[in-house]
């Protein structure tokens, strides 16, 4: 090998690197199909979906998935970053899963899964109001039936918010007094017919997220 090629193989590499991400071997699927039920969320009106969110989490079996993503539309490839648990942070629009596929940069043999859950709008901290998160729980228990159409029947009654990652808490009352939150499930647990008259979640730290159960 000459000195000349040899000074050109990590210019090479870099150029390869950086390639367009057509080039390389990815998996190509239907974008509705990765994200089920966002077409009935979608279209509810905003001021039925203003408290709550459908959220998804792609994974490749139980971890989170890590590889490149693009929303593909024709010749248009718009990069999805995906958060550090795998959510994907913005959301197809309804354009979008009408017409674009969604390509992911693994090989197309491999099963990716998506994890649907319900969240509220309101974001994940450690001090939050106890009465905004009862209006996303009420708020989704009639928007996720509608958004699931046929499917509605088959799901579970949404009640309570789940603070994920977070060992213990405290539910703080209109009169000022406080009591500790329970846990269902292994995941502390707020519940707003179980703990009328409730004004704020006190937490020891931010959530992972919020869980709409």
């Amino acid at each position: 090998m000459s000195h000349r090629l040899r000074r050109l193989l990590p210019a090479l590499a870099l150029i390869l690197a950086a390639a367009s991400p057509a080039l390389a071997a990815e998996k190509v699927v239907e974008i509705g199909k990765a994200f089920p039920f966002l077409k009935g969320y979608l279209e509810l009106a905003p001021a039925e979906r203003s408290h709550f969110t459908m959220a998804y989490y792609l994974k490749l079996g139980s971890q989170p998935l890590t590889a490149s993503v693009w929303i593909v539309e024709g010749e248009r490839r718009t990069p999805l970053p995906l958060g550090p648990m795998g959510k994907v942070p913005r959301l197809p629009s309804l354009a979008q899963l009408a017409e674009a596929k969604l390509a992911i940069g693994v090989d197309p043999a491999t099963k990716i899964n998506t994890v649907l859950g319900v969240e509220p709008t309101l974001a994940p901290a450690a001090d939050l109001d106890a009465r905004e998160l009862a209006a996303a729980i009420a708020q989704a228990a009639v928007g996720e039936k509608k958004a699931a159409g046929i499917m509605a029947m088959a799901m579970p009654k949404l009640s309570n918010v789940g603070f994920v990652g977070v060992p213990s808490g405290e539910v703080e009352f209109a009169d000022g007094h406080r009591a500790p939150l329970p846990t269902v499930k292994g995941v502390l647990t707020y519940d707003p017919a179980a703990q009328p008259n409730a004004r704020r979640i006190h937490l020891p730290k931010v959530p992972d997220k919020l869980d709409i159960n």
